[in-house]
């Protein structure tokens, strides 16, 4: 169980410093998208701010005491703290891959939770992870529709989903993504020729 409890120290930690980045970029954003990205990074420092009483309050169900040192929350957290800026895309950019290093860990607290047969902490982590998911995807749609960040975003590496695995690249034939076709016979024929 050693192991379940410093992931979870690692996630808790993890999820505070991304909640207080998401804060202050919050309040930092500035540019022609200001609205939008005001109130996407609002709703999901506040989503955050739950999320952080929740694991920690399983936490103290589990026996283990939550992190309660800034210091040490700093040294323990697996996400970067944020960078000083007011550049929107610098910022939306550090969000994703922050959300996406979440999601990484609360995959690995999942796992280690179902080998300690630990239901209540892998649903946690699953339902965390859900939510992270989704930040990735928001974040990631709108580097993908912002004018001149399309060609940054690389579109064919591969996707995550919401437990954080990877579920394929985007279709060549079709453009579905991930891909779902088949291959086809005369594909497999014409490779083999």
């Amino acid at each position: 169980m050693e192991k379940l409890y410093k992931l979870l120290s690692d996630a808790q930690a993890s999820l505070f410093v991304l909640f207080h980045k998401t804060w202050a970029y919050h309040w930092n954003v500035v540019g022609e998208d200001f609205p939008q990205l005001h109130t996407l990074f609002g709703g999901q420092y506040e989503t955050m701010f739950e999320e952080i009483d929740r694991i920690s309050e399983h936490m103290r169900f589990l026996n283990v005491k939550p992190l309660d040192s800034l210091e040490r929350v700093l040294e323990v957290s697996k996400v970067k703290t944020g960078q000083s800026t007011t550049d929107c895309h610098k910022m939306v950019k550090d969000l994703l891959k922050s959300n996406q290093d979440l999601c990484d860990l609360l995959t690995e607290v999942a796992e280690e939770a179902d080998e300690q047969k630990s239901r209540a902490t892998s649903n946690l982590a699953d339902d965390l992870n859900e939510t992270h998911g989704k930040f990735v995807w928001m974040l990631r749609s709108y580097l993908e529709s912002s004018p001149g960040l399309k060609e940054e975003v690389d579109l064919e590496e591969s996707v995550i989903n919401a437990d954080g695995e990877e579920v394929g690249e985007e279709c060549v034939d079709c453009g579905c993504y991930p891909c779902v076709c088949e291959p086809s016979i005369e594909t497999e024929e014409t490779t083999e020729d």
